[in-house]
């Protein structure tokens, strides 16, 4: 005997896996969530109906039985939406660096590995757009956890917003880390070369806020008894840190380093901490997102 799955009261129909697994489903449940599964209906009636068990018309498809309770699960069960927090939304754009972005663990998502399956097989059996919406809210979901996947799945189902939420979890570590293999889930070289041009633009944009901020702007707060040597170790700082710049660096806290040198004159210290304040206010206006980069932006030119 055939092993069988059922889905619950009221199914109506037999749909048989490749692999000779019986699913009792709900015809009204497939219809509503698939134009492939309304139309292979269609064909079933009145006439047409190409298997019989008992009294239950039946179905073959070519799908495995794994592949097939999960889908029919969806369509029967369709999660909520997912709807993410808009405080770590707005925390995150707002932040001058990857390292303090605040990372989400979508505890309530559909898991990434089944979330992947699904979105193809939405593709092959047409689901309705509610259903996509869904799908695709609970991709948007893990783009703090598994940002490059995200990046590589939205750029191929043309969801623009998504894949740019990924790539501002994308500028730690360098591109240049990861390996082919993980690259390969961008599909295009357009998408990776924006990511490489976000980059690009950021080290620079970070260096030039970097070498413009002054200890002392414009005099402001100045000491006028180690006002040369404070400058000088802000100055010297300002050249390492300039120097090991990626693009997700911490400008303002790589700079914190000389606050540690001046505890012995509180008016330079007050000035360092108000300088550090504006240089991370600065950083923190830098574009992270691909969906900022203006469309002339080019690698080795500033925009």
């Amino acid at each position: 005997m055939p092993s069988s799955t059922s889905y619950g009261a009221g199914c109506d129909f037999i749909i048989r896996s490749i692999d000779g697994t019986q699913f009792r489903v709900r015809r009204d449940c497939l219809e509503a969530g698939s134009q492939v599964f309304r139309d292979m209906f269609a064909c079933c009636e009145p006439d047409f109906v190409t298997d019989m068990y008992g009294d239950d018309q039946a179905l073959d498809l070519t799908e495995p039985s794994v592949l097939l309770d999960l889908l029919f699960r969806f369509l029967h069960s369709p999660p909520e939406s997912y709807v993410a927090d808009e405080t770590d939304e707005e925390d995150a754009d707002s932040v001058a660096s990857f390292t303090r972005i605040r990372v989400v663990f979508p505890g309530s998502a559909i898991p990434l590995p089944v979330l992947s399956v699904l979105i193809t097989l939405a593709d092959k059996y047409a689901l309705s757009q509610p259903l996509l919406q869904c799908l695709y809210s609970h991709l948007a979901a893990h783009a703090s956890t598994s940002p490059l996947r995200v990046y590589g799945y939205a750029i191929g189902l043309g969801l623009d917003s998504i894949a740019a939420k990924a790539s501002m979890y994308l500028l730690h570590p360098p591109l240049s880390e990861y390996s082919p293999e993980e690259v390969k889930v961008i599909p295009t070289a357009d998408a990776y070369h924006r990511l490489l041009l976000l980059h690009d633009h950021r080290i620079k944009a970070l260096r030039e806020v970097l070498i413009g901020e002054s200890i002392f702007p414009h005099g402001y707060g100045q000491c006028v008894k180690h006002s040369q040597t404070t400058t000088a170790l802000w100055e010297q700082r300002k050249r390492v840190v300039a120097q090991q710049l990626q693009a997700a660096t911490d400008a303002a806290a790589e700079m914190a380093e000389v606050q540690t040198k001046l505890d012995a004159c509180q008016t330079c210290s007050k000035a360092c901490t108000a300088a550090l304040s504006m240089l991370d206010y600065k950083c923190g206006k830098v574009l992270k997102r691909v969906d900022q980069l203006a469309p002339e932006v080019s690698i080795g030119r500033s925009s």
